[in-house]
């Protein structure tokens, strides 16, 4: 009898690890950021200049700035 496995990513492997009271978890499951590309996508010229990085991700980073910056 041959089992089946499925594959299993690094990533997807870390975030089981996480903790479910994990702030950060937390707020990645409870907040759709996806509205902030929507909200700044006249303010980057989609023609002109280098490619500017996602503003969703952007403001992530300033949330773990927030949390563990100093």
């Amino acid at each position: 009898m041959l089992t089946q496995h499925s594959q299993v990513s690094f990533y997807t492997e870390l975030y089981t690890r996480i903790p479910e009271d994990n702030t950060l978890r937390i707020i990645q499951d409870h907040l759709d950021f996806s509205f902030i590309n929507n909200l700044l996508k006249n303010s980057y010229s989609l023609y002109y200049g280098r490619p500017s990085k996602e503003p969703e991700m952007m403001v992530k980073l300033l949330i773990l700035k927030k949390f563990y910056g100093h």
